[in-house]
């Protein structure tokens, strides 16, 4: 077995500082994505929470409470009451299309999605003013969260 030279030595080393380097740069860029990932959730956060505090600004507590218990209890709403309850279905519907949109980003579990998806369902199938609210604010959402709305309500059986 012959000896190693320090030419030999110098080109081993010279291949695995190349490898290091290479290494190195899957790591970074696999950060990068994942920083850049956790950039746009944080980001869709800050703009779905201002979406939230705007669509709550125009919900009266009083008159929710009075719309709500009649609702619950079938009596006739007035139109005031109703659009009250179309609000709070729209401000629950943009909660569901953030809640879709991290899922869709990865940042939410499909289990969790699932219960989302079952809460949609039922208020689309049995709320009227969800129904209602779907009818006039539908096409202010993002196509993709539509999909699952539309599909929720073709899967609602009469």
């Amino acid at each position: 077995m012959r000896r190693r030279s320090l030419q030999d030595w110098a080109s081993i080393a010279e291949i695995i500082g190349a490898i290091a380097i290479v290494v190195s740069l899957i790591y970074v860029a696999f950060e990068l994505s994942e920083n850049t990932r956790a950039l746009q959730v944080t980001s869709r956060q800050a703009l779905g929470d201002q979406d939230l505090m705007y669509f709550q600004t125009g919900i009266d507590s009083q008159i929710m409470a009075t719309a709500l218990d009649k609702f619950q209890h079938g009596e006739e709403l007035s139109r005031l009451e109703m659009s009250q309850l179309q609000q709070r279905q729209h401000l629950n519907f943009r909660i569901f299309e953030h809640a879709h949109s991290l899922y869709r980003g990865g940042a939410l579990e499909p289990l969790e999605w699932e219960r989302y998806e079952q809460v949609i369902r039922k208020n689309i199938c049995t709320n009227e003013a969800a129904q209602s609210m779907w009818e006039i604010y539908k096409v202010t959402f993002d196509t993709e969260f539509r999909s699952v709305v539309s599909a929720a309500a073709e899967s609602c059986t009469p």
